[in-house]
């Protein structure tokens, strides 16, 4: 599939912080290591591929042996492909909230880490510590992070009709008004 790789590296280069924005206005800056990238499920042969079509095509030049930096159209090429490939990742809003809401241990502090910044890439906010909210059904997304981390007996997931007196803002905040 065609896309399939463009996702994958998106994915694998950047954590969001759930305001693509502010994180994609930082692209420029960024560089990375190839070695550190990771690719999703793909083959060394076919992530070396991907980087050095990517670079071929001048989106990324090399500044180091193992590390990359995206050039000035490549910046705009990866803005043009994120907001295409992600804008319409999730359906039409069902009027349901989902409030993930965790205790994790402190023996555990690097998995809730993980956890946190892991749901802010899906577009989680944070309401407090250790609890989120999402408008989007995401049990799936959800349970597999919780399954690859080894935390599921810490983290609950809560579908409510209403967060009280935050949805308003929420719902500006989500642009489902």
């Amino acid at each position: 599939m065609r896309g399939e790789f463009v996702i994958k590296f998106i994915k694998g280069i950047f954590e969001f912080t759930g305001d693509l924005s502010r994180e994609l206005s930082r692209v420029p800056y960024k560089g990375f290591r190839y070695s550190s990238f990771n690719g999703h499920g793909y083959s060394y042969k076919k992530r070396y591929s991907g980087f050095k079509n990517l670079e071929n095509r001048g989106l990324l030049k090399r500044t180091g042996k193992d590390s990359f930096q995206f050039t000035k159209n490549g910046t705009l090429w990866l803005k043009r492909a994120t907001f295409r490939y992600f804008r319409n990742r999730y359906p039409k809003w069902d009027k349901k909230w989902r409030l993930v809401i965790f205790d994790i241990p402190g023996t555990l502090n690097i998995k809730r880490d993980s956890l946190r910044r892991r749901l802010k890439y899906i577009g989680f906010i944070m309401i407090q510590r250790s609890v989120f909210v999402f408008p989007y059904p995401c049990e799936e997304e959800l349970s597999d992070i919780c399954k690859k981390l080894q935390i599921g007996d810490y983290v609950d997931l809560v579908v409510a009709e209403s967060i009280g007196s935050k949805e308003e803002e929420l719902i500006k905040l989500f642009n489902l008004g």
